[in-house]
């Protein structure tokens, strides 16, 4: 057989095993996986991959491009977005779909196709579901039963996805909702993503924490010891309060509802960006159990940063939700990534600019959440996962890679066989990476691991059959990425 590439003297990394093989590519699918040999079937390209992983492109279901947010679009569009993914070694994405309350799900998923035009690696959205009738007379904002209603239409246009919000007061889904959501999801086949923290509380919590403030900062300014009250933790802009006022056993009592409300409805349900070991262990102990549609996803910030960069003056850079908990937790994520009790590794990549996230600086109730990272996922998790010797490198592929295309119904991507897309990476475990912003190709200017090195770093790669990055320079066409229709 003749190929249009063949990629020959990699180190082939699964999910599932290690081995040494040549891939062939023909008509932008993985056309033959063959045994090494001195001799090649003809073909005038090759990538020679010696001493590299050749590996599935990676798949990143959960960023943020190019959204509306209260202190305007993120800093990322979906061309410099995805340029980043691709030069990170990810070959598809999952975005968001979002809308407002009087907007049909698929009119709104059509627009957010059209801003996508300059993507250049393919791409899925996740259709936001979140409540759409206002409050009247202090009943809680509800979603709509014609809201409810339109879920089959949204799965039917490509959505197999949806996200909603047990937290943030303009997002968050009241108990019944979620649950007639949940059932109207898996009535067609879909899975429900879900943000849970406990947003009721966390409010009251918030209130609470913004009274203690107060109350010790006129104690002290009443003392005359001005120092000392510049000094002190009990200011509204210590980004540490963001931990204080999000504890760790709100995100717990959120999980355990929403398992509670998948058990019953049968919904697959996808627990988005958890950092907290309480809360995966409610995963697991719904895993143990038997229940197999209960998942759990992580994120590299969760594996390399841990609460104590909120105390730092500049703490409100990372801030995201749910927060940045201590170590012991960060032990943790490795240890349920190595044993699958987590399925998936995805960036959460939010890009505020420092002018962005500044806006709430002095109040820590108002400091936008979100740590960007789309472009070092994939090198993240293998030196700090692998290199450390936390994860396998199959564990590597399949919390980054084979996992997400499964529970993302990516049918064709995640995997090196036959027939699949000819999505692939070479990647140099010998590669020296910095992370300084200056050394990364996202449109924020600044990078949360400024100052972090990485040993192991994407060197080409190959997107259904087209090199888009060839020695860590990108070469692909903007606008090639097609919207995936799940």
């Amino acid at each position: 057989m003749d190929f249009d590439l063949i990629i020959t003297n990699g180190t082939v990394i699964t999910a599932d095993s290690t081995s040494h093989a040549n891939i062939g590519i023909k008509n932008g699918k993985i056309a033959a996986i063959m045994p090494p040999s001195p001799s090649l079937p003809s073909t005038q390209n090759v990538i020679d991959a010696s001493g590299c992983y050749v590996m599935p492109g990676g798949i990143d279901a959960h960023e943020h491009l190019h959204m509306r947010t209260g202190v305007g679009r993120t800093a990322d569009s979906w061309r410099s977005g995805t340029i980043a993914a691709a030069l990170g070694g990810t070959t598809t994405i999952v975005d968001f779909v979002d809308m407002t309350p009087g907007e049909h799900l698929v009119d709104a998923l059509h627009l957010r196709i059209a801003e996508a035009t300059d993507a250049v690696i393919d791409y899925g959205l996740h259709m936001t579901l979140q409540p759409d009738l206002y409050p009247i007379d202090g009943v809680p904002r509800v979603i709509s039963a014609e809201r409810i209603a339109e879920i089959p239409a949204a799965r039917a246009a490509g959505c197999a996805t949806f996200k909603m919000y047990t937290a943030y007061p303009n997002m968050q889904v009241q108990d019944g909702d979620l649950y007639r959501a949940l059932a109207g999801i898996q009535a067609v086949g879909g899975l429900a993503c879900i943000h849970a923290e406990h947003g009721d509380v966390i409010e009251s919590l918030r209130e609470q924490a913004k009274r203690d403030i107060a109350r010790e900062q006129a104690r002290l300014h009443q003392s005359g010891d001005v120092a000392a009250a510049q000094r002190s933790p009990y200011a509204m802009s210590n980004a540490h309060w963001h931990n204080r006022t999000r504890p760790p056993w709100l995100e717990r009592e959120s999980v355990q509802r929403v398992v509670s409300l998948a058990e019953d409805t049968g919904a697959q349900v996808l627990i988005f960006h958890l950092g907290c070991e309480t809360a995966v262990n409610v995963i697991g102990e719904a895993k143990a159990r038997g229940v197999g549609h209960v998942f759990g996803e992580t994120c590299p910030q969760y594996l390399v940063f841990t609460d104590e960069y909120l105390k730092r003056p500049d703490g409100h850079l990372w801030v995201c939700s749910p927060p940045l908990r201590p170590q012991a937790d960060q032990d943790a994520m490795w240890r349920m990534l190595h044993a699958g009790t987590l399925d998936l590794v995805s960036s959460d990549h939010c890009p505020f600019t420092v002018a962005q996230k500044d806006t709430g600086k002095d109040d820590f109730t108002k400091m936008p959440g979100g740590v960007p990272g789309i472009e070092v996922r994939m090198g993240v998790v293998h030196h700090f996962g692998v290199r450390a010797g936390k994860i396998t490198l199959q564990a590597w592929v399949r919390s980054c890679c084979t996992r997400p295309a499964e529970l993302h119904q990516l049918t064709s991507k995640g995997r090196l066989a036959v027939g699949y897309d000819a999505d692939v990476v070479v990647f140099d475990p010998h590669i020296r990476k910095s992370l300084n912003q200056s050394d990364l190709h996202s449109s924020m200017d600044y990078s949360a691991y400024e100052n972090i090195a990485v040993e192991g770093w994407t060197r080409d790669v190959v997107a259904r059959g087209e090199v888009i990055v060839r020695n860590q320079q990108f070469v692909g066409q903007v606008g090639r990425g097609k919207f995936i229709k799940r």
